[in-house]
């Protein structure tokens, strides 16, 4: 019976099958995505590399091997910057547990008890934005802010359909939720709630 090295050189019997023939004929990254990114791309680099001097995340996960691991001071003081700002997201039911490297509890944050008016407060707050730190990136937020709204089309049946709701039930988006006539899909009070305030804006 045949070896696998040897199965390998029947397919390709030109090439010797090595690691250096592998690695000499190892694909390079071909961007054919966004055209700043494109114009901005080194052949030569890597993928990690050219994410890096692009100022962009590779991948959204932690720091894995093979990459320079940044100032412990500095990721500490990051780290409790960012639980500072979780905690005010928290609910009265959630808490954050705090360890050190020996598993040992540091500290405990519990959330507090809101009321409905701060909670929508919450979510209606805006998000600051990031500065950009390159200018691909400046470039890249330049272009998805001058992007096209395309605005969907509503038919005349659907102007109809949710005009009729709000003439039976008015607000009441529970009722037309069970209404099953004028609601067939079943569509949720949450997503008639959308669709309506979508339609008779």
């Amino acid at each position: 019976m045949a070896t696998v090295r040897k199965r390998r050189t029947t397919k390709t019997p030109s090439r010797k099958v090595t690691r250096k023939t592998a690695n000499k004929h190892k694909r390079r990254v071909n961007v054919t995505g966004n055209k700043i990114i494109r114009d901005n791309w080194d052949k030569k680099a890597t993928l990690r590399q050219n994410y890096a001097r692009l100022g962009l995340l590779p991948s959204l996960n932690g720091v894995t091997g093979g990459i320079e691991v940044k100032d412990e001071a500095e990721l500490m003081e990051n780290e409790q910057k960012s639980l500072e700002e979780l905690a005010e997201s928290l609910t009265a039911e959630q808490g954050i547990i705090q360890r050190d490297d020996a598993g040992n509890i540091i500290n405990v944050i519990v959330g507090k008890v809101r009321s409905k008016e701060e909670i929508a407060e919450f979510m209606e707050r805006d998000i600051e934005p990031v500065k950009a730190k390159t200018d691909v990136v400046r470039a890249l937020e330049a272009q998805a802010a001058n992007v096209l709204k395309v605005e969907r089309y509503q038919s005349d049946g659907e102007l109809v359909w949710a005009a009729k709701l709000v003439e039976k039930y008015g607000d009441d988006y529970e009722k037309m939720f069970w209404d099953k006539k004028l609601n067939p899909n079943q569509q949720t009070a949450a997503q008639l709630k959308k669709r309506i305030a979508a339609l008779l804006v």
